[in-house]
């Protein structure tokens, strides 16, 4: 036992000998360094009694984050002037077109008027379709509050309007003519 305390002593004076020079103490840093691991464990166990609270706030953000971005995303949806809003030559707006370029200008929440053009194949065809919808932006809007006409990748969801009333007038056609079952007797109900 006492070997092993000696053991332990001449250890300790090995390793507190080279900080002896720099200090009156030779355990000085030994001392330091005990008062560093107690505030440690302290602080961590303070940390440690209050979880989750440190952590919640963090992770509300990272979910909520998500939310800006598809709010962003269906506005850019929604403010798309796609294929089916031009003329068959491509460049020129319809009356749908212009109705829902008006819509955004005039309509729109103020953060959210921005113009998304579809994106043609042909380079030409793409210019010429952001260009009549600039034109017609500055004819309507005012001029110290022009919206952007930006170009998107994004393909619009749905059908052309042509599709949806082919389906409805189909469907309006097969209905039966609504009439009544014919009497068997005059006796019953």
């Amino acid at each position: 036992m006492a070997a092993r305390f000696a053991r332990i002593a001449i250890a300790c004076w090995l390793i507190a000998a080279p900080a002896s020079l720099a200090s009156a103490n030779p355990f000085a840093w030994l001392w330091g360094g005990t008062k560093k691991v107690a505030a440690d464990i302290a602080r961590d166990t303070k940390l440690r009694n209050r979880w989750p609270e440190p952590y919640v706030h963090a992770d509300r953000r990272a979910a909520k984050a998500a939310f800006g971005t598809m709010i962003e995303h269906g506005w850019r949806q929604q403010n798309l002037i796609g294929d089916y809003y031009f003329e068959d030559d491509g460049t020129e707006l319809s009356e749908a077109g212009r109705r829902k370029v008006r819509w955004i200008v005039f309509e729109a929440p103020a953060q959210h008027r921005v113009i998304y053009v579809q994106m043609a194949d042909d380079p030409q065809v793409t210019a010429g379709r952001v260009i009549e919808v600039q034109e017609l932006v500055v004819e309507l809007a005012p001029h110290d509050r022009l919206p952007p006409v930006l170009q998107t990748h994004i393909r619009p969801q749905g059908w052309p309007a042509e599709r949806v009333d082919v389906v409805g007038r189909k469907f309006h056609e097969a209905t039966p003519v609504p009439m009544l079952p014919a009497a068997t007797s005059s006796n019953e109900f």
